[in-house]
């Protein structure tokens, strides 16, 4: 109930005071393991996904640790099943790894933004292997999704989001697994970044 009552009001929101259009709300798999991922441009990205996403399907979504110590918000992460993500640890949070495998093997759906943090420029950033890793291990779709405009959020005023085809990639038996995580991020990424708006 308050998961929906949040993304109602964030489609509100984004609807009714900015220049909003989402696009492809088809392309999203009703069921089965699912990875929604999108470029980041700044803290409105999540709900702007997030929000309309849920028009079809709920998620759990891979946040910054920090984002878990602010009451409420905290508070609410955790009770909507979101997974922390320590974004210090030098070669990666395995922990937060773990629970996002676990989850896509029971079928969820998780949003997850591969460059790891907002871009600083509004410009693409170079994807973390964290997302490749999800995709090597668990084989589970990827839904690229485009979001153009909440750069200076939010001091903008038109904002779009489209969300592209899921598609597989498929492992290569002659590269190591650490290799292949990093090649299947930048792949997802290069999709991201080519969805045109």
């Amino acid at each position: 109930m308050l998961l929906n009552l949040v993304k109602f009001s964030s489609r509100v929101f984004f609807k009714t005071c900015y220049d909003f259009r989402v696009e492809g709300l088809e392309n999203i798999p009703k069921t089965g393991p699912l990875i929604i991922a999108s470029n980041h441009l700044s803290n409105a990205d999540p709900p702007a996904v997030g929000g309309f996403a849920g028009l079809v399907r709920d998620s759990r979504f891979m946040a910054k640790k920090e984002l878990f110590e602010i009451p409420v918000l905290g508070w609410f992460f955790r009770r909507c099943g979101y997974i922390s993500v320590d974004r210090k640890r030098a070669i990666g949070d395995f922990g937060a790894l773990e629970g996002a495998i676990k989850a896509l093997e029971n079928g969820e759906s998780i949003v997850m933004f591969p460059e790891g943090t907002r871009s600083k420029t509004g410009q693409p950033q170079k994807p973390k292997s964290g997302i490749g890793l999800l995709v090597y291990k668990t084989g589970a779709p990827v839904l690229p999704v485009k979001v153009e405009g909440t750069f200076g959020w939010p001091w903008v005023r038109k904002i779009r989001v489209k969300f592209g085809q899921p598609f597989t990639l498929q492992k290569d038996p002659t590269l190591e697994p650490k290799v292949q995580y990093k090649q299947f991020a930048n792949d997802i990424m290069e999709k991201i970044n080519s969805i045109t708006i």
